[in-house]
């Protein structure tokens, strides 16, 4: 075979996702030229769908030396270090895709993906806005933006911006598993996760969470079926199987926002609230609405250790304390900051909410709120299910929490979408 027809094979086993076909070719292509671009970019790219990032970076990188001006090559090795949580590389990288070319839409929306996750939410918005001025048409961008309104509780403009996406593209099933979050009842979330299966059978959260909504209802047929089948282990099932062994099932909601104001509502507003692990003050700022005072604890440079796919670092506003009104902020590690705290006497509370994400982290934040934790304080729980390793993090924290005390919990309500709980501890 030639080498252009071992190109070509290459590149069919690729398009068909025949990956290991593919890499095969693709390196036996190498060992002939091993300084042919668009091999060793095309085998780069392979590498980040097949989840084998380092090396993506290694080939890519090679890529960018021999061709410095491939907008696409530093777009691409950008989205490595993303997947690597090298943040600050990847912006370095997407940056330099636009300046090689200022109408790259799909770097700038990568760029906005990342501002996202580093909870610079304005630039976010900027950056995806930006990218669907160059191509209005960009499914996907629509479906990130409205990502970013969620985040700041902008609920109209996020939902308007996942039915844009549809519009574009009814066949991408992103946007309509973020769309059901915006569902106000179990038959709502149903109907819009029904459609995402129809055109998108394969997507499991959405088969998981259609079969857990029908067991809300009494009928347990399609989790059954679930139960019996490979997916048994999916950190959804474990979650929703959890749900349905607690003796009374929780009020069920499908958005952050709403989540909270149902808890709120259920408050006594003359307490303050807590809040562990506060990052860029986006709760923050919408519990302070309803009351006169809260309390924020927080390093303000990020999670202090690794936590599952995040380094130690993540969640940074980079040492920007919030400025909201009525809010006094408490900056530096739990283990430090907190024995002094709670030293003094402190006003009981009406809500805390635990965003501390980590195993360590939470158990601290019990350990010293309980002082002020009483039958009519609520807890919020930010991180609790549906992660892949969510019985070791918040979870596993309020269980010991509670066995070292001797107490136990009713669970009140969960948002399944933004892996919340609300807890009243039975003391």
């Amino acid at each position: 075979m030639s080498e252009k027809e071992t190109f070509a094979l290459a590149l069919e086993h690729h398009k068909k996702k025949s990956y290991k076909i593919a890499e095969d070719l693709y390196e036996e292509l190498l060992k002939i030229n091993p300084y042919h671009f668009e091999v060793i970019f095309l085998l780069g790219s392979l590498q980040i769908q097949t989840k084998n990032f380092i090396k993506a970076i290694q080939l890519l990188k090679r890529a960018t030396q021999i061709q410095p001006n491939h907008k696409s090559a530093h777009n691409y090795l950008g989205i490595a270090f993303y997947k690597l949580g090298e943040l600050q590389k990847a912006i370095s990288c997407y940056g330099q895709s636009i300046q090689i070319d200022p109408n790259y839409a799909e770097a700038h929306n990568n760029l906005g993906i990342v501002f996202k996750e580093l909870g610079e939410l304005q630039k976010a918005i900027a950056c995806h806005e930006k990218g669907i001025q160059i191509d209005p048409n960009n499914s996907d961008a629509y479906n990130s933006l409205g990502a970013v309104f969620g985040e700041l509780g902008e609920l109209q403009k996020e939902k308007s911006c996942y039915e844009k996406s549809i519009q574009i593209n009814p066949s991408n099933s992103d946007p309509y598993w973020n769309l059901h979050s915006h569902a106000l009842d179990i038959d709502e979330a149903l109907n819009i996760l029904i459609k995402l299966n129809d055109i998108d059978n394969t997507f499991i959260k959405a088969k998981i969470m259609i079969s857990a909504l029908k067991g809300f209802k009494g009928k347990f047929e399609d989790f059954d079926t679930l139960i019996r089948s490979s997916e048994s282990n999916h950190p959804m099932m474990r979650s929703i199987k959890w749900i349905f062994s607690l003796p009374k099932i929780p009020e069920i909601f499908f958005n952050r926002w709403n989540f909270f104001d149902a808890i709120v509502a259920q408050t006594d507003k003359s307490r303050p609230f807590y809040e562990f692990g506060v990052w860029n003050g986006i709760s923050f700022k919408h519990l302070i609405k309803t009351f006169k005072k809260g309390f924020g604890f927080d390093t303000f440079t990020g999670i202090p250790e690794d936590w599952h796919n995040e380094p130690s670092g993540s969640y940074s506003s980079f040492g920007s304390v919030p400025k909201i009104k009525g809010g006094e902020f408490i900056v530096g590690k739990f283990e430090n900051t907190l024995p002094k705290f709670f030293s003094q006497k402190r006003p009981m509370a009406s809500l805390i909410n635990f965003d501390a994400d980590l195993y360590t982290s939470t158990l601290c934040a019990l350990n010293y709120s309980n002082k002020v934790i009483d039958e009519k304080s609520i807890l919020i729980f930010d991180e609790f299910l549906m992660n892949d390793n969510w019985e070791k993090d918040e979870y596993k924290a309020l269980n010991e929490f509670c066995d070292s005390l001797s107490i136990s919990y009713d669970v009140i309500a969960v948002s399944f979408y933004s892996k919340q709980v609300a807890i009243k501890l039975k003391k």
